[in-house]
């Protein structure tokens, strides 16, 4: 899932049913916990005065306890529709059960955007075993690359002992250009970040040399074997460790260009109002959500994505009838997918985190971003 694909979600007509539940099967009758989260789902939604038909479509979309940590549950309340359905990896501490004008879709947006397309390299000097995946459990593709082996006869010295010898390096060359290519092939296939090689050490070394540059500081080796050795546990916590390091150093570069730019005052702004004005203008390219953002404030909003504001008054000299008002957090979550803007959420601790919780990196710098600095 892609943030694009909530723009439906976000776009249609509320006011919304919003479920968030938890399901750990590691729990005994784990089934039977599952469906008395349900039933107390239902008996709220029943106590606050929703349809019938809308707890019949909220019931019909609840999935199976197996089916992942948690299910969000999107229902659109007046035509009854099941706007998303979708496992989370975070479940909430308890049942989260929200009625308003905009889906409550920040606990999924936090796993779409924690989620980092890779490729694994398992490689000795035989071949390579390659497996792309979308985040650390979903397989996108998988390659096996069938390398050249080289057959040594005892007994040869000398001369004839160092022409194997060469030959073997080039054996082994010309197995990591093949599997470089190969999973090169695949990461592009998938939009990989990160290309994480394990294995034998002098294969993975060869594999690094043959990569295009492209891949210069995105690939990198965990130890392990390439399979079979019962260390495949191990190797996929490695293998996590690796993504999670990713993740952390791609977050302090993006703080250091978001610091940067809005010092300088050219392509980022900071606070709830510069960043609502830049998103009516469609000129976020990243929306900044510090780990405190929305916990508190409302923002109001009309039908399109780019229209929000701080007053229901701003709403109404855009030419709105009849603005709405939402939890800010949401609609400048709404304002930022339906407007083509990635999202990130970033720590609230370092220096160079957004003031107010709220900041962007912009496509394009203009005056009106200086003179609101300035």
């Amino acid at each position: 899932m892609e943030l694009s694909d909530l723009a439906p979600v976000l776009t249609a007509e509320g006011p919304f049913v919003t479920v968030h539940v938890g399901a750990d099967s590691a729990v005994e009758s784990a089934a039977a916990h599952y469906d008395l989260a349900w039933k107390n789902v239902l008996r709220q939604l029943e106590e606050r005065g929703v349809a019938a038909e809308v707890r019949a479509a909220v019931s019909g979309a609840r999935g199976e306890h197996a089916d992942g940590p948690s299910r969000l549950v999107v229902v659109s309340i007046p035509d009854a529709e099941v706007r998303l359905s979708v496992p989370v990896s975070t479940p909430p501490a308890v049942e989260a059960v929200d009625i308003g004008p905009l889906p409550r879709l920040l606990p999924l947006v936090t796993d779409v955007i924690a989620r980092v397309p890779h490729v694994v390299v398992r490689a000795d000097r035989t071949g390579a075993d390659i497996t792309a995946y979308y985040d650390t459990d979903s397989v996108a593709g998988e390659v096996t690359v069938q390398g050249e082996t080289l057959h040594m006869r005892k007994g040869v010295g000398g001369g004839s002992q160092m022409h194997v010898e060469h030959r073997a390096e080039d054996v082994w060359t010309k197995n990591g250009e093949d599997i470089a290519s190969s999973a090169d092939r695949l990461a592009q296939h998938v939009g990989a970040e990160l290309v994480i090689g394990v294995g034998d050490q002098r294969e993975l070394d060869l594999v690094g040399k043959a990569l295009p540059a492209a891949w210069q500081g995105r690939y990198v080796q965990v130890p392990g074997g390439r399979g079979g050795d019962g260390s495949e546990q191990l190797v996929q916590s490695r293998v996590r460790d690796a993504v999670a390091v990713h993740v952390a150093a791609a977050t302090l570069d993006l703080l250091a260009e978001f610091a940067q730019e809005r010092g300088q005052v050219k392509r980022a702004c900071d606070g709830v109002e510069d960043v609502v004005a830049a998103l009516r203008k469609a000129q976020v390219e990243t929306l900044l959500l510090t780990t405190e953002a929305g916990a508190t404030g409302t923002l109001w909003f009309g039908a399109e994505p780019s229209v929000l504001g701080t007053s229901r008054e701003e709403i109404v000299a855009l030419g709105v009838d009849e603005p709405r008002e939402g939890p800010a957090v949401d609609v400048l979550l709404r304002a930022a997918v339906g407007t083509g803007s990635d999202v990130q959420l970033v720590p609230h601790q370092p220096a160079e985190a957004p003031n107010g919780g709220v900041g962007a990196v912009l496509r394009y710098a203009d005056r009106d971003n200086a003179a609101a600095r300035g």
